[in-house]
């Protein structure tokens, strides 16, 4: 759908601040934020006192040039909040992260005390003594301690606060599949609409975000074993999938369960069909029957669905308020625009398909379907679904996988039998193939005009055979671009060419637009000009929208430990995935095996942390066991001015009986500086959206 511009992003933003429903959720983000700052903090200044150290501040957040929110002094030590929340630090006697400032630091720390606390210095030592409550002047192994606390208090935490989160119970999305990526992983394998999975690797009873980090931090090459569980017939089956990585990130495209009960905020209505139903649906309505025959889960209504596309059926509908009702749905035929776009060769072929057993190939282009040309492959699956069953002769060209006719070329005749579907496999992913279900074969689809139906809307809009879409932009009843330049770079649209075969896409969303929702496509002509048409899609008369518009909320299951020990367990395993997931993750980045614009900085951050509140405690508590895990592990990473850096540098120490040189200390710093400030950066441009994540 159409981008929202970014003034009305913020003003949404100021909008959702201003309600005090959302007061809640900012105070929760903000305390759980800070606290886990503070305990990593803590850590250090308990650890320190016990050993003599002068602790001269505690701060949250950096007092940058002395500006801070609040503070006060108690005892020898300054507490307070200061204007930069980025992070927290404890300000030790003698010890300075800032490079800059470290000699000046050590220099006050060496200095003899008038009350002659020091040992005299002796004549042979050209080095002053250390205050002996500085930091400096404590033992290896005691400065380890102080070092190593802050990462073992966020581990300490980390499992009290998921066992916090499971004991109060979190609810998790289940593994089951509500549909897949045409051409992706799981669509190559033979996944569906309702298939469970039941296992990832040794990961048993998994829920949604368990299949996420498989597969985003598993070996594509060497490929994730999946265990699969099809309803209907009960039967498990072990796939091996090996994840795409075209999208920037691994992925096997499947889609997150649901159930069969509509959102509870339904003021926007529904679209499609499903907005047209009468009576109209309601919040939290649970559709149970369709004419007349039980449906228990979102596979079994698709199904019910396919069969009578092309008719209104009767839905029983149990109402949240009590009672049920009987709604109409109306058929939904497919938005079309005329337009026929050159299709591309065969991109994936699904395993144990008819394609697949008809010998067609990746690198296939179908040209000719019963004798005749293919026409808008954009319809190819729902004419093969007409012929369910019968033997179908396909003309494929072989050996030109660039699509044009050449000398090498030879065009082959492969009869296929189209099989029936009762599952959703559309083109909703950017740069999605299309999958023809019915065979078991996707291909692309790409942005040049090779036929314009007569009369229709491309025609009326005065599109040429030949030209090329460049871009497509959704505009709803009373929204315009011609001539608005700011709306046009605050909304790009959609890109349109042979690198960005989206199509599909742009085809698959306007079936789920507002009604009256018209299209304005940038168009190239043969001589390279451009130029804007808008026109309004019609009604096809023999293709039909399966799931009609229905949006039903996912499917969750609550995850509660039985007693304190069981939550403790959970707490302690959930630290250590958790743990092992942000070493696996840097493993990848520093392997390029996943993007680093993957990262999130501190705005990021408070998105998660408030979509988490938003979702429960239980939720924002396990966010932050993770975000607690993750500062554990990135401030124990061997780089200077990290506390992993200072380990670094005491064990060199307790090696070798002496400190590492002052010189070199000061140079691995600012380099240390350097690449945090350049994380820092990089990870601002992410948030901002100065860096484009893929």
């Amino acid at each position: 759908m159409r981008a929202t511009a970014p003034l009305a992003a913020a003003d949404l933003l100021g909008l959702w601040i201003l309600e005090p429903a959302s007061w809640l959720v900012i105070l929760q983000v903000a305390i759980g934020l800070g606290f886990v700052i503070f305990v990593h903090e803590l850590g250090h200044f308990l650890v320190a006192k016990a050993c003599g150290v002068k602790c001269e501040k505690f701060y949250i957040g950096f007092d940058i040039g002395g500006l801070k929110l609040a503070h006060f002094t108690w005892g020898e030590t300054e507490y307070g909040i200061g204007i930069l929340p980025l992070g927290g630090y404890v300000k030790m006697l003698g010890q300075d992260d800032n490079p800059a400032a470290a000699a000046r630091e050590a220099q006050r720390a060496r200095e003899v005390i008038e009350s002659g606390d020091l040992p005299p210095e002796p004549t042979a030592d050209p080095h002053p003594a250390w205050d002996p409550r500085s930091y400096p002047a404590q033992s290896v192994p005691e400065r380890m301690a102080i070092i190593s606390a802050g990462v073992i208090m966020n581990v300490i935490f980390a499992v009290l606060l998921a066992a916090w989160a499971f004991s109060l119970g979190v609810e998790e999305l289940t593994c089951e599949v509500s549909s897949v990526r045409p051409g992706g992983a799981a669509w190559r394998a033979g996944l569906r609409t309702g298939d469970e999975i039941v296992a990832i690797g040794d990961k048993t009873d998994p829920v949604f975000t368990d299949l996420q980090k498989g597969v985003t931090l598993g070996d594509p090459a060497r490929g994730i074993d999946f265990t699969v569980m099809r309803p209907a017939d009960q039967q498990e089956q072990l796939l091996t999938l090996h994840p795409d990585t075209d999208l920037g990130i691994p992925t096997v495209g499947v889609t997150s369960p649901f159930s069969l009960t509509l959102p509870a905020d339904l003021e926007l209505g529904l679209p499609g069909a499903a907005g047209q139903a009468t009576p109209a649906f309601a919040p939290n309505d649970t559709i149970t029957a369709v004419a007349g025959t039980p449906v228990a889960r979102y596979a079994d209504l698709i199904a019910a669905l396919s069969e009578q596309a092309d008719a209104a059926v009767e839905l029983t509908v149990q109402r949240a308020a009590g009672g049920e009702a009987t709604v109409t749905l109306p058929a939904q035929p497919r938005l079309e625009t005329g337009l026929i776009m050159a299709a591309g060769a065969i991109t994936s072929v699904q395993a144990d398909s008819p394609a697949a057993q008809a010998g067609l190939q990746p690198g296939d282009r179908i040209v000719t379907v019963a004798g005749e040309p293919l026409g808008n492959p954009l319809t190819l699956d729902s004419r093969l679904r007409a012929r369910t069953g019968q033997p179908v002769l396909l003309g494929v060209r072989r050996g030109a996988a660039s699509g044009e006719a050449t000398a090498e070329a030879a065009t082959a005749t492969i009869e296929v039998t189209p099989r029936p579907v009762s599952w959703i496999e559309e083109s909703r992913w950017p740069q999605s193939p299309v999958a023809v279900s019915s065979l078991g074969l996707a291909f692309t689809v790409g942005s040049q005009v090779v036929a314009i139906a007569p009369d229709s809307p491309a025609a009326l809009a005065g599109i040429q055979v030949g030209e090329a879409l460049t871009r497509a932009r959704f505009l709803k009843v009373g929204e315009s671009l011609a001539g608005d330049e700011p709306s046009r770079e605050d909304d790009p649209g959609v890109e349109l060419s042979e690198a960005a075969p989206n199509w599909p896409f742009v085809m698959a969303m306007l079936q789920q637009s507002p009604a009256n929702t018209r299209l304005h496509l940038t168009v190239a002509s043969a001589d390279g000009l451009s130029r804007d048409v808008e026109l309004l899609p019609v009604a096809a008369t023999d293709s039909f929208v399966v799931d009609r518009g229905l949006i039903f909320q996912p499917v969750y299951r609550l995850v509660q430990a039985g007693s304190v020990g069981a939550a403790l367990a959970q707490g302690l395993a959930k630290t250590g995935e958790d743990l092992s997931v942000v070493y696996r993750f840097l493993q990848k980045i520093t392997s390029n095996q996943i993007s680093p614009r993957l990262l999130g900085g501190p705005i990021e951050i408070a998105k998660q942390a408030g979509k988490s509140a938003e979702e429960g405690l239980g939720r924002l508590l396990l966010f932050l066991t993770m975000l607690s895990a993750n500062l554990a592990v990135i401030n124990f990473l061997p780089i200077p001015v990290l506390d992993g850096g200072h380990m670094v540098f005491l064990l060199y120490e307790l090696i070798r009986g002496k400190p590492p040189s002052e010189h070199v200390v000061g140079i691995l710093s600012y380099v240390g500086l350097v690449l945090l400030l350049s994380l820092m950066l990089f990870v601002f441009g992410l948030d901002l959206g100065l860096i484009a994540r893929r």
